[in-house]
């Protein structure tokens, strides 16, 4: 279910400032600021593929039992690292995750999973170019063609 994308829904070029991801990186890890701010964003740890260079990057997640979600932009470069399953380590609210991370490739699992995730975070839209009141299957299904999404199965805990 592969939907073109439409000029109704313009999805931002953005990117956030280095700035404010070593803000985060130092949020996340600081006992009692994490709390705080790390209730939807976790650090994602991992290596990689061609390099084997550490990365370690903020990113807004869902969790559902032992499965951690991400989605991000086409536009970054990251992603690109998880085309093949790749050992990564999670930091959620304050506990340490190790698990296996790759690429979501069904457009209809996708969809499905966006539309949910958007109804429950509404102020994580503003990031994929739609409004709080645009959450529809059929805006979301405009934006997929734009959007990476990795799941993450844990598979072990601190």
């Amino acid at each position: 279910m592969t939907a073109s994308p439409t000029t109704d829904v313009q999805m931002p070029q953005d990117k956030p400032p280095d700035w404010a991801n070593s803000w985060m990186k130092w949020a996340l890890n600081t006992p009692g600021i994490q709390g705080w701010v790390g209730k939807g964003v976790a650090l994602l740890s991992f290596k990689g593929r061609k390099t084997g260079k550490p990365y370690t990057i903020p990113a807004s997640y869902w969790r559902q039992d032992d499965t951690v979600t991400i989605i991000t932009k086409k536009q970054r470069k990251w992603w690109h690292n998880f085309e093949c399953p790749l050992d990564v380590e999670l930091r959620l609210a304050g506990h340490v995750y190790k698990g296996k991370a790759e690429i979501q490739a069904n457009d209809t699992d996708t969809l499905e999973f966006l539309t949910e995730y958007l109804k429950n975070r509404p102020i994580d839209a503003k990031a994929y170019g739609l409004a709080r009141d645009e959450i529809t299957r059929e805006k979301i299904a405009r934006i997929i063609p734009h959007i990476v999404v990795i799941r993450i199965a844990i598979t072990t805990a601190d």
